[in-house]
Formats: C-alpha cells, structure tokens, sequence
C-alpha cells in the first residue's frame, strides 16, 4: 500500500513529464502529434501487406521497398488505442490496424461486425486476397465497385487479385484506372505496377510470335536465318513448326540446310530424332517428292488446303511425314484415318507424334463410351512425358485432360489440369496455349459456380486478343452476367456481340437472349432469335437436340408476351424431346428448361395447383394430395407450393432474387408461411428439379421428408422378408492414380433370423461385380471414397476396385443404364456421394437419382464429405426402416439422436432421402 506523503510524491512523478510535454506544445516548432497519429504512422511505416484498406489513416501512401532480408517479426501492438477505438466502436480502425500486420483473422472477426457497404467488402476483399480465396475476394470486389465504381481501394484490390491469377494484362489495366485516379503516391505507384507488368507479359507474347515466325520465314525464302536463338529460347514452339518447314523442303540441299537446326532442337531436347529425321528426307528421290512438298507449302498459306489426292500420293513409305502434316490440316482426319495415323506414327518413331498417337487414341476410346481407358491412357502419357523434355507436348496432354475432365463434369480434376496449362504455358512462354488454358479455366469456373473467376479469365482473354475472335468473348460474358442475375450487363455484352462482324448467333447466344427478354427487350431481339433459330435447324444434318432447343428458345421468348403461343411452344419441345434418346444432352436440356420455365410461369399467374401438377409430370411422380412441398427456381424466379394435411393449398412466387440460387442459403427458400402449413405433417414429400433437387436444408431436421422422383413398380416390401438380399460393398482397393488414403474395413453384422450378407471387397469389389450383384439386391450399402467438387458442381461418383481394364467408377450414367429388379433401398456411405449437378439446364444428375431411375425405391446418400463413423449412422437408418419405420422417419429420427449425442454430428443434416412413390 502507498502511504499518502508517498502518494503525492508519485503523482508529482507522472505529472512532471506530462507538465513538460504541456510546456513543450507551447513551442510551435515541435508540436508532437496526437497518440493515435504516431500509433497510424508507427502502423504504416511497419506495414506488411500490398492491399489497400479504407480506413483513411489505414491507406494514406507509403513507399515499400523489398526486405532484402529475414523477415523481422512485428513489434506488440500497443493496446490503449486499440481500446478508444474500441470504447467508440471504430471496428473499421481495429481492423485496419490489424490488416496492416497481416494478422488476417482477427481483422476479419472486426470487419464482420461492422454493417454491408463497398467499403467493408472491399476490406473483406482484401482479407480473402491474403487468404488465397481468389473466388471469394472477386465476389466482394465486384460487388463493391458495381454500388461503388470508382472506389479506388477496391480497384487496386481487384488488380492485385488479378495479378495473383497471373491475368496481368488485365491486372495492368485496372492498375492503370487507379493512376488515372490522381492519388498522392497511389497513382505513381499503380502506373508503375501496369507497365511492368504489361511489358512482362508481352514480351512474351513478342517472343513467341518473333520464333513462329522466324521458323516459318524458312518456308518462302531459302535464304533466310535459322531461327537457332529462337530454338534456344521457345524449343517446343520453333519444334511445332520446323516438321512444317522440312516438309516443304523440295530439293535435298535445302533439307540439308535445316540440319544446323535440327541439331540444336535435338541438344536442346535430347536424342537425334530430327537429325535422323532430316537425313532420311535428303535421301528421298525429289523429283516425285519435290513437287508433293511444293503443294504443301501452298496449303500452309493463308486461304491455302490439303489438294484432292495429296493423301494417297503421299502413302509411300518415306513419306510418312508429308502424309501426317496433310492429315493434321484435314478437319478431324486424324479420327477418320486412325489406323492408319497410328501405324505411321509407330514407324516414325518420334516421342513428338507418340504423345499425338495417345491423345488420340484416348479421344476414340471416350467417344466409343470406354473413358475409364481414355483417362488411363491420358494419365500414364502425361506421367511419361513429365520424365522426358518434350514439355510443349506435356502442356497439350494436360490441356486434353482438363477438356476430357470437363466433359465428365469431374471439375476438380478439370481445374487442376487447366492450371498446370496455365502455368506451365506462361513459363514456357507459349503464347497460344496461354489462350487455350484461359478458356479451360473459365469454363471449369463457370461450372462450379465461381462466376467472378469465370469473368476474370474471358476479360484477359479479350486483353489478350481483341482481334483474335470479337463475338465469342461477349456472348459468354453476357451469359455469365446473366446466370449472375445481373441482366443489364449481359444486355451490354449481348449487344457488343451482335455487332461483331464473325458473330455466327449461336445457341447460347439464343439461350442469353432468350432469358433477357424478361428484363427489357431490344428493337432487334425477334430478329436475333429469328436468326438463331433458323441457324440451329438450317443445313442437311441437323440432329434432333438442336430442333428442339430452337423450339424451347421460340417458346421461352414469347412466353412473357403471348402467353398461349409460349405455353404451346414448349409443350411441343417437351413432345419433341419426350421423342428423342435419352442421351441426347441437348434435348434433354430443352425438356427440363421447358418444364421449368411452365412451372415459374404458373406461379406467376397464381396457379399454385397446376405448378404442383407440373412438377409431378416432370419428376414421373404422381400427383400429391397433402403433405407436399413443390419447388422451382429459374435464375431470377421462383415458385414454392406446400400441400398441407388436409389438402389446403399455400403458394408464393418470388421474381425478385438478387443472388444466384448456386450461392444462395436454401434454408431461405421456403417461407414460414409454408413451413406451418406443413407443420401437422407426418412427413412431406418434396418436388423439386435442378438446381433445387439435393438441397438437403429446404426444410428444418425436425421434420421427416425427402425428395419424390418416379413411381414405384409393385408392393412395397416387407422388412425381413425371406427373399430379401443385402448387398455390402467395403474394402475398396482405390486405383493408385487417384491417390486416395485406403478406408477402415466395413464388417456388416450379423441379424438374427437374416440371411448373411453378400460382401463385395478388396478386388473383388470392381465396377463389374458390384453391378452384376446388384441386379437382384433388395438392399444395398457401398462403403468407399467418393469424388466430386468441393464448389457444387458436379454429380459425384464412387470409386470402387479397378478392373483389369483400369475401368474403376460407379457413375450415374452407369447405374442409370442397369436394372435392378429387387426394388432395393440404396445406402450410399461414400463422401459427396449425393451430391447434383447444380446446373439450371438439366435434369437432377446425380447418383441417387440414377438408382431410383434404374429401379431402386429408396436412396440415402450424404451431400458433403462424411468421417468414417459415417457407416453406423447408416445402419442406424437401416435397421429402424427394418423395424418398419417410414424411411423419411427413419432418417429424422436416427439425425435427433446423432445430433443430441455428438455436437461433431453436424454433417448428418446434409443426409438425403430420395424415394419413389408407392
């Protein structure tokens, strides 16, 4: 304790220094600035980060200057200033005293805090840019400038995430907007930051065009340089086209002549393959071979083409290379004449062709339905050609892994690929394939809903390229702003492609307008479609998914302005499509957008029954009478209907969405005033299609429900029948490209009075097997990995042991194709094994709607990835359906227990029921 007389003598000691500073404020000369001014400049001048934050103390100028050195840790952040801005809830000053030393999290928890403006999300913009969640920080920044367009921060912050995706000319061109700002330091700095990086990326670009054409001056003049400095430099870009030059070589001096760079490529790249290659050309007798290399080198002109009977004078033996370059420039001859393409290439003997021979042969063996092999073969030449140097070819190996990932809409696998392109072609500097991986990327963006990204590839493709293509850049930014539900901005980009002289009005030029129509209409919008309609049915082999969808588009166009031809229009596409193989992708696009387009319009027009009606045709499911929730999203639209207990009808329609539904919370969708319609329900029924069907939170986990797709065939089974045959596939031995960590073995047990059950594992659990003893299974359970993406966006597939063959996959379209006569119910214990295709345009893709469709009655499966006590929540499930619970019932019931007994048993709500109805 302090006596008093020590007391004064301690006040007198703090008081001294404060009288002194107080005297010294006197002095005009050294005015000290306020506390929280030294606490902004000490924060600035220690600043580790690159982003701007709003905060105007936070974003005044600094200069930085590279650290040369380890990094210095942060000094203690002082604590009283914290605690002012605190006392006055400043949550933007706490969080940019954070963010200027980088400690992320904790200016995140204070930005949240704080109310939605530009300025926040241009704050959580540049949290998300230091977190790597590029798609995240696009999303806010975009938002940000579209209330705040010329928000500086935000612009410097959408350039940096830009330069970060290695788009930098369109990096540079934001950059240049911020110096076009005229801010003290900021604009000096942001001009800086855009020249270096455009001139970075086009001397690339300056490079790669310099080599292609130095190797191809080869071709006309005789006497002009070997291009060997561009060897060095682009090796696969001056290879790509030197077996152009040698092919048109028309004497044997003028091959020899190539043998100087020949040699450098083979140093460069090992071995004496071009060499070898040039020799056997010198020997050839050019009196019959000049003349076949002079009409080629007129086919490699502008406007030039492979003369009739080019091929079959170039078939001798010899000529091999002539025949291969001919077949390249013919449209799909090297699928036409495989065969014969691949015994050539076999003769030729170059690692260069070899990897062409693989890419193709895998192309035939997707198109003849074996992809598994395709995927194999694909793998294994990537896994080769990584050991070797020929990278360009690697490159063009993964570029057909991303489109052949994409195809089968396995996103992650896709992006991975179109990454390594992406990167890979910027460090070789290949300017061209820097244009195929942008494409890929937004594409595979595109798909997992990751729209921002998607924008960011297509608009530094157009930074790149503005005379290369002029519509196709613009018809997909404008059908990307329109799935973003931002129709005055797909209006702009659908207008600019209009105009340009090479827009050839393709479907999805059709689709984009045909949808904007609702929004506003054009004075040429009937002509546009006009002209895309008859492009799609116009010409001698017009398949029947085309015709179809140009009716769709007639009837989604006038639906809004003349009702009754609308309506009829689309019923005919659903006829027309109802006609057509179910492998018809386009036509199946055109039945369901044509469904869903009649169900939101009867919403609209406050007919709740007949959208019950609808959606009940659509799903093949018959029509409810009570107890029921139907629901329909179409981008902007939306159309919910709930059938209460006793019949009653409740209906709403929403026209008014500002989030896509892919983004969007679907706890939301459904309206209180619908929820307590359900309320005194046993359990509901629920109809829904893509993108609804597979949303596990539509509905609260007290209630029992599950999604209604198809009519079952025959009685309902009794549990514990004596006829009854469980299947049990566990122990899966995953392929070893997959890379997948091996799952605890799965022991089903015993049941009193139960037949044992049929065990498939190891490998014996192939594809194969599990589909040949499923065919009579009254219950199923799969206890492996599944693959999906993490984003959404594809339906998953099960991985089981590979065949011989390395065939490995139990997919939707597989299972779709089987019969399975025991009317199982279908448990599905693989993580994401539930999850859909979130694509508007088409049907509920997914792997239990692929058993229902095959004949299964019930189908549980998680819509996330699930931990491996995931096998007896389950089988919790299937014995309380043994002990004659509903399955909906089962379901809930078994999820309260879970969710009571371990607060780690949050996933269980992501369980989804599908069955079909009695």
């Amino acid at each position: 304790m302090v006596k008093p007389a020590k007391k004064m003598l301690w006040a007198l000691a703090l008081a001294l220094p404060l009288m002194a500073a107080g005297v010294a404020a006197l002095k005009p000369a050294a005015t000290p600035l306020p506390v929280t001014d030294n606490f902004w400049v000490e924060r600035r001048a220690a600043a580790r980060i690159e982003s701007r934050l709003t905060h105007a103390e936070a974003d005044r100028y600094r200069s930085r200057a590279p650290a040369g050195g380890c990094p210095v840790p942060a000094e203690p952040m002082p604590l009283g200033p914290l605690a002012r801005m605190e006392a006055r809830e400043d949550w933007s000053g706490i969080a940019s005293a954070y963010a200027l030393e980088a400690e992320w999290n904790q200016a995140a928890s204070f930005l949240e805090r704080m109310p939605a403006s530009p300025e926040r999300d241009s704050d959580l913009g540049a949290v998300a840019l230091a977190r790597g969640d590029f798609e995240r920080a696009l999303r806010l920044l975009d938002g940000a400038l579209a209330a705040k367009p010329n928000l500086p921060q935000a612009l410097w912050n959408r350039a940096l995430v830009f330069r970060e995706m290695g788009l930098t000319l369109r990096a540079s061109e934001l950059f240049e907007q911020v110096a076009k700002l005229g801010e003290q330091g900021w604009s000096r700095e942001a001009h800086a930051q855009a020249l270096s990086l455009r001139e970075s990326t086009l001397e690339r670009q300056r490079q790669w065009k310099a080599a292609r054409e130095a190797t191809l001056a080869l071709v006309e003049d005789a006497n002009a340089p070997l291009p060997l400095d561009a060897a060095r430099q682009l090796p696969g870009t001056v290879r790509g086209v030197f077996y152009d030059v040698v092919r048109t070589a028309a004497s044997k001096e003028r091959a020899l002549a190539l043998m100087p760079l020949a040699k450098e490529l083979d140093r460069l790249q090992g071995g004496s393959t071009l060499a070898d290659y040039v020799q056997r050309v010198s020997k050839r007798d050019f009196t019959r071979r000049g003349e076949l290399a002079r009409q080629y080198a007129a086919a490699m002109r502008p406007g030039g083409t492979v003369p009739d009977g080019f091929l079959d004078k170039a078939r001798l033996p010899g000529d091999e290379d002539l025949y291969m370059g001919a077949i390249l420039r013919t449209r799909n001859g090297t699928m036409k004449n495989l065969k014969d393409v691949l015994e050539r290439i076999k003769r030729l003997d170059d690692p260069w062709f070899t990897y062409q021979a693989e890419r193709d042969q895998a192309y035939k063996e997707v198109a003849d339905g074996a992809w598994w092999k395709g995927e194999q073969r694909l793998f294994s030449a990537l896994q080769h050609c990584r050991e070797g140097t020929l990278t360009v070819r690697c490159l063009e190996l993964e570029r057909r892994l991303a489109v052949f990932y994409y195809d089968m809409q396995r996103v992650t696998e896709a992006e991975q690929h179109a990454r390594m392109l992406w990167a890979g072609a910027r460090q070789l500097r290949e300017w061209d394939l820097e244009f195929n991986a942008l494409e890929s990327l937004s594409q595979v963006a595109r798909s997992r809903n990751d729209l921002g990204s998607a924008r960011a590839y297509l608009e530094e493709w157009m930074a790149r390229g503005p005379t290369r293509n002029c519509a196709w850049p613009h018809v997909q930014l404008a059908h990307l702003h329109y799935l973003d539900l931002r129709p005055a901005d797909a209006r702009r980009e659908l207008d600019i492609a209009a105009a340009c002289a090479d827009n050839r009005m393709e479907l999805v030029f059709g689709a984009t307008l045909a949808e904007l129509t609702r929004s506003g209409s054009g004075p040429h919008d009937a002509d546009w479609l006009s002209r895309v309609t008859s492009n799609a049915v116009s010409g001698l082999a017009v398949l029947g998914g085309e015709r179809a969808y140009a009716h769709y588009l007639e009837g989604r166009f006038f639906l809004d302005q003349d009702r009754t031809r609308g309506e009829a229009l689309l019923k005919t596409t659903i006829s027309e499509a109802d006609a057509l193989p179910r492998g018809d992708a386009l036509a199946r696009e055109s039945w369901a957008l044509s469904h869903s387009s009649l169900a939101v319009d009867a919403g609209r027009a406050g007919e709740f029954p007949k959208v019950v009606a609808l959606m009940a045709g659509q799903l093949g499911t018959p029509v409810p009478t009570r107890c029921a929730l139907a629901a329909s999203v179409h981008a902007e639209r939306a159309v919910l209907v709930a059938l209460g207990p006793q019949g009653d009808v409740k209906g709403h329609y929403d026209a008014a969405r500002k989030e896509p539904f892919a983004r969007a919370d679907s706890s939301r969708l459904v309206p209180e005033a619908l929820r307590k319609t359900l309320s005194g329900c046993d359990r509901v029924d629920v109809l829904a299609w893509a993108p609804v069907f597979g949303r596990t939170d539509l509905l609260p986990v007290d209630i029992a429900w599950s999604f209604r797709l198809g009519r079952a065939q025959g009685p309902r089974p009794t549990p514990g029948a004596s006829a009854s045959r469980r299947l049990v596939v566990a122990g899966v031995e995953a392929p070893s490209l997959l890379q997948l960590p091996r799952l605890p073995a799965w022991t089903p047990d015993a049941e009193p009075g139960a037949a044992p059950p049929d065990v498939l594992s190891g490998s014996d659990a192939t594809p194969s097997r599990v589909l040949a003893r499923m065919a009579d299974a009254t219950e199923i359970e799969i206890h492996a990995h599944g693959i999906t993406d993490p984003s959404i966006s594809g339906a998953s597939l099960v991985v089981l042991s590979p065949e011989v063959n390395g065939r490995y996959a139990l997919t939707a379209d597989v299972v779709r194709e089987q019969r399975l006569t025991g009317s199982p119910t279908v448990f599905l214990a693989a993580c994401s094994a539930g999850r859909t295709t979130a694509l508007q345009s088409t049907e509920p893709f997914s792997l239990p709607a692929a058993f229902i469709d095959s004949g299964a009655r019930a189908v549980l499966a998680s819509t996330v990835d699930i931990p491996d006590a995931a096998g007896r929540f389950f089988d919790g499930v299937r014995r309380r359906i043994h002990a004659g619970t509903p399955a909906a019932v089962a379901l809930r019931d078994e999820r309260q227990a879970w969710l009571a007994r371990d607060a780690r048993a949050a996933w269980t709500r992501s369980v989804l029921l599908v069955e079909k109805a009695d």
